[in-house]
């Protein structure tokens, strides 16, 4: 009877023991595909936004070019005509839009990355329709001489340039991201 009782005994503290770490393995599994689908979620809301923020950041990157493009033309020739400026003016104006998107898609490092861009390419419209005396160009442009203004925006160019290829840094980082905590 002890024998069967020590038996039972043991069997049940096998069985209670065998549950035990069943239900700690089971506990253990779960967590573990809990960490396994959050990741999934953060790499596949990564892939997600990577496709709309690469199509913003292109559209900034071609505009600024074009901004760039007209704006060398000119001070090339020397030649600033209204209808350039006016031309500039415009195409400025449309990169506004474009930084607008990128800001809306992000992530911030990258829209902050838009701050110097943004500025050099404003200046510079602003540095053109001084040289072609355009109403609004302010007291401080007005003052400034031929040679000044067309200094002014070269150094303009130049750094839309190198603030273009701070963004163009910035957006590949944020590209390459793949949603890793």
């Amino acid at each position: 009877m002890l024998g069967a009782a020590v038996g039972a005994f043991g069997t049940g503290a096998a069985a209670l023991a065998s549950g035990w770490l069943g239900a700690r393995s089971a506990r253990q599994q779960i967590v573990a595909q809990r960490v396994q689908a959050d990741q999934q979620r953060r790499f596949e809301h990564a892939r997600d936004r990577r496709e709309p923020r690469s199509q913003a950041y292109a559209d900034l990157i071609a505009q600024t070019q074009k901004v760039g493009t007209l704006i060398n033309v000119m001070n090339r020739a020397e030649v600033y005509t209204t209808d350039g400026v006016r031309e500039v003016m415009e195409q400025v104006t449309q990169l506004l839009r474009c930084r607008a998107r990128v800001s809306v898609e992000g992530p911030i490092a990258v829209a902050d990355s838009t701050e110097d861009l943004v500025e050099a390419a404003s200046d510079c419209r602003d540095v053109l329709a001084a040289l072609v005396s355009l109403p609004g160009t302010s007291l401080e442009m007005q003052a400034m001489s031929r040679a000044e203004l067309v200094g002014r925006c070269r150094e303009g160019v130049e750094s839309l340039a190198a603030s273009l290829s701070v963004f163009v840094g910035e957006a590949r980082e944020a590209l390459d991201d793949n949603g890793a905590p």
